[in-house]
């Protein structure tokens, strides 16, 4: 494969499982966010109906225009989790290094540390976009 397009495929690989990180709303992932993250967090389209249905059941606030819960982050879970976790900039970082790493023990990647850093700020300035 062309290190050109390894390079393209790398960057929207660490786009996309950096947004399943940060802010996508699949079940699983979310509820394992909430717990590790915490803090405010707009309301997905099943709590919209809950509100709709029986009421608001747990703290809300409107910011930016957006109702948003608060959700309480575990105890056990460090603070410095719940920054690389909330932060796309910084969840990018360490999805770059995986999968950068990954890639360099199966295929191999000329100048692995170069390619980690150039997929890094191709990765998290697509996942820092509005529209991303």
């Amino acid at each position: 494969m062309e290190t050109w397009l390894l390079l393209i495929m790398l960057s929207l690989a660490t786009y996309r499982l950096t947004r399943l990180v940060v802010e996508d709303t699949f079940p699983p992932v979310l509820w394992l966010r909430d717990r590790l993250v915490g803090g405010w967090r707009p309301l997905t389209e099943a709590e919209w109906e809950h509100v709709r249905s029986k009421g608001v059941p747990w703290k809300t606030q409107a910011i930016d225009g957006v109702e948003n819960r608060w959700v309480e982050r575990k105890k056990w879970s460090p603070y410095w989790l719940a920054e690389l976790l909330s932060c796309p900039w910084c969840a990018s970082g360490w999805v770059a290094l995986a999968l950068t790493a990954g890639t360099w023990a199966v295929v191999g990647l000329p100048v692995p540390l170069l390619v980690w850093f150039a997929v890094w700020a191709a990765g998290a300035l697509i996942a820092a976009q509005d529209w991303a």
